[in-house]
């Protein structure tokens, strides 16, 4: 084996047991807090979350080793273990301790935020919306859009609280303020609420289908990220670059992904140095491969 070569190996559990992101996240607990208080069934949320956060954990423990490997010239063996990224992960959000040594588990909350003001509301033309109030600005801004400071501050007497000086006191007493949210919502249209949302810097997002989504222009349609492409499929549509945006620098288009194979004999030239006929005997014995169809 090469001394230089940098290997990232992603597993499933750390002792080799094969895993998937949905195994993983059974196992963890998370589907079991996940849903309304009054359904009991676990809910595997739609997005695979570790899967996510160990791809891009690997990209940079990878660049990490390439740093390393400049100075030092050493190759590393990288092992990253979906069940660690998600051990450590609720670890560091807090959820293990919370769990060990706080309250024990947490429990269902339905579309509640945890430890601040959050959750879904409906306005008087059936829209939803997620609003959330975590700093103080957000507060102040959303009383005032739904006209309902008088009866927060009758509240705050009565409760012996300040709801602007802490979120933590709002999560406590959610089930008193949600009712008067309610009521204020079932009240105006979102399109009475979108203008004054966007002038007093509240914090919301309205509910939508992916379809729906799609048509975002500050998600899809007009987001620079994304350019037109035709894929391998053959089919044309929109497809992103990189993600974060570097404006000391020109966005270079994003380019169709490659094939399986379609770089074998690069990779064997250029980064092992081996010469055609050692490629090509390669390929007549089957051990490497072009492009696949």
């Amino acid at each position: 084996m090469r001394s230089d070569l940098i290997c990232v190996r992603v597993m499933g559990w750390a002792d080799g047991r094969p895993a998937v992101d949905y195994t993983i996240n059974s196992a963890v607990g998370l589907p079991l807090i996940t849903g309304h208080p009054d359904d009991p069934r676990p809910v595997n949320h739609v997005l695979p979350a570790w899967d996510l956060l160990t791809g891009a954990y690997a990209a940079f423990s990878l660049v990490s080793a390439l740093l390393a490997r400049n100075r030092d010239g050493k190759g590393r063996e990288i092992r990253i273990p979906l069940s660690d990224i998600a051990a450590s992960t609720l670890a560091n959000l807090g959820f293990f301790a919370e769990s060990t040594v706080g309250h024990g588990d947490r429990q269902r909350m339905g579309n509640d935020l945890f430890g601040a003001f959050g959750r879904d509301f409906v306005t008087a033309d059936g829209a939803r919306i997620m609003l959330v109030a975590i700093t103080a600005r957000q507060w102040r801004g959303i009383q005032d859009v739904l006209g309902i400071a008088p009866v927060i501050i009758a509240l705050e007497t009565e409760l012996g609280v300040d709801f602007a000086a802490d979120e933590g006191v709002r999560f406590a007493h959610r089930a008193r303020l949600f009712p008067i949210f309610e009521q204020a919502f079932a009240g105006k249209t979102l399109d009475q609420l979108r203008p004054v949302f966007e002038t007093l810097g509240v914090c919301w997002g309205p509910y939508q289908t992916l379809s729906q989504a799609t048509q975002d222009p500050g998600l899809f349609i007009a987001n620079p990220i994304f350019s037109d492409l035709t894929h391998p499929s053959g089919k044309a549509y929109a497809a992103p670059g990189f993600a974060a945006t570097l404006p000391q620098d020109q966005r270079a288009a994003p380019r169709p992904a490659a094939r399986l194979g379609a770089h074998t004999d690069e990779v064997l030239a250029n980064v092992l140095g081996l010469s055609s006929s050692e490629i090509g005997r390669l390929h007549d014995a089957g051990i490497v491969a072009g492009p696949t169809e």
